[in-house]
């Protein structure tokens, strides 16, 4: 089965593609062309290198697959000044305005985190995306229950002394959990697949960081994500696909104020061997 198609009228030769492959599928022939025997294909991971690296744009893939359109003008590149400030300047958003964001602009951004790396190149996130705000309200509400269960509850849980706050918040008309956040973006994915939350965390991760640059705010939703792993109403209320689980969710919207200053964090701790 074959994975990839390497043009020999404009391949050169220079084995970038065999050293980039990460489970080196990819030898030569008898005359030093590259090639991928069919009886390896199977074990492809479909991750691109190949293609990506290539200096003479000689290889294209035989599977289906999505690829992203950009320009010549979109292709420049960004300094470390510029990256460092944007990254530094990325703040959790728990104030945001009742603007909708057109489901366009969702789109692409999950077009970006859609190429975050996941292991084995295996993608195993899929997203729901909570688009109507009635909806996160009433996620709200269901993780309150939740949250009242464990304040009334005999038994011990790790969250005991912190619940009846956020209860007392929400009976008074706040919103402790998605922070009147119009939008909810939950990852999900098969519950046996074990490298599937940190995959999910990094794809996550690529949402976040790209959203500021469509005038967007996130915050990590941690309260609405223990719910949904433990209490069955609000598993049933997100009906999710047979055997998936949510592995992490993310609150987003239009943010109320703007970031103006950089606040301090400590210096990095490093160790050097």
């Amino acid at each position: 089965m074959k994975s990839i198609l390497i043009n020999p009228d404009t391949c050169t030769k220079c084995g970038t593609c065999m050293e980039i492959c990460p489970v080196n599928l990819i030898v030569p022939d008898s005359e030093g062309m590259p090639f991928m025997p069919d009886e390896v294909g199977v074990f492809c991971t479909k991750c691109g290198n190949c293609e990506a690296f290539c200096p003479e744009d000689s290889i294209s893939p035989e599977f289906n697959t999505t690829h992203s359109t950009i320009s010549e003008e979109e292709r420049h590149g960004i300094t470390p000044g510029q990256i460092g400030v944007y990254m530094r300047q990325r703040r959790s958003v728990r104030n945001y305005t009742d603007e909708i964001v057109k489901r366009e602009k969702i789109e692409e951004i999950l077009d970006i985190a859609r190429y975050s790396p996941s292991g084995m190149n295996n993608q195993p996130v899929h997203w729901l995306i909570i688009h109507d705000p009635e909806e996160v309200r009433e996620l709200t509400r269901i993780s309150i229950d939740w949250m009242r269960g464990i304040r009334d509850s005999e038994e011990m849980h790790p969250l005991k002394t912190i619940v009846p706050p956020l209860i007392s918040a929400y009976e008074a008309g706040k919103d402790p959990i998605c922070h009147g956040a119009p939008h909810v973006a939950i990852a999900y994915a098969a519950e046996e697949n074990p490298m599937a939350f940190t995959d999910s965390i990094i794809a996550l991760s690529w949402f976040e960081l790209a959203a500021p640059a469509f005038d967007l705010g996130t915050c990590w939703a941690g309260f609405l994500k223990m719910a949904a792993s433990e209490y069955p109403l609000l598993i049933k209320e997100l009906d999710l696909p047979e055997g998936h689980i949510v592995q992490y969710a993310m609150m987003f919207g239009y943010p109320m104020y703007k970031v103006r200053n950089i606040p301090g964090r400590e210096p990095a701790r490093v160790s050097w061997k």
